[in-house]
């Protein structure tokens, strides 16, 4: 039997870029726009909200492993940058993605924190389904800035 579930939502024009997206049940309307000069910069851009969900579920999936060792390292977050430019068409593309977690406690005081940072990226739907097209390029550091795993 397969495992598989569907998410919905649905987005209306407003305005010229800006649309709102509509998530269902009691979760919050989303305004989103495109940055001028195509839009009004009202709200984040289809960009911005990629790079959300990459940071958001690279997030999640840290915490769920760190979880799973009994581990807390929080308050974790996520610094996620996209590299646009040109193709070869010469069409705007995200051409890769850069996303820096950072714990809130010392890695060195983390017990299996090796096992759990070789882990925790496979728990990722959302950032393994983008890196299957764009290349994500992870760096952890700790509440220190010691680099505990850096792009592969």
């Amino acid at each position: 039997m397969a495992d598989h579930k569907q998410e919905s939502l649905t987005l209306l024009q407003i305005e010229d870029y800006r649309c709102t997206v509509n998530f269902g049940g009691s979760i919050m309307p989303l305004t989103t726009d495109e940055p001028a000069p195509l839009g009004q910069g009202l709200g984040p851009s289809p960009v911005q909200l990629l790079l959300a969900a990459v940071a958001n579920c690279l997030t999640d999936s840290l915490l769920f492993a760190l979880r799973k060792y009994k581990q807390d390292a929080e308050p974790l977050s996520c610094r996620a940058t996209a590299n646009v430019g040109r193709n070869a068409d010469n069409r705007l593309r995200v051409l890769s993605i850069e996303a820096t977690l950072t714990l809130g406690k010392v890695g060195s005081g983390i017990e299996s924190i090796e096992r759990i940072l070789e882990q925790f990226e496979g728990f990722c739907t959302v950032t393994q389904s983008v890196a299957q097209g764009i290349p994500v390029l992870l760096t952890v550091k700790d509440v220190n800035g010691t680099l505990l795993k850096q792009p592969s």
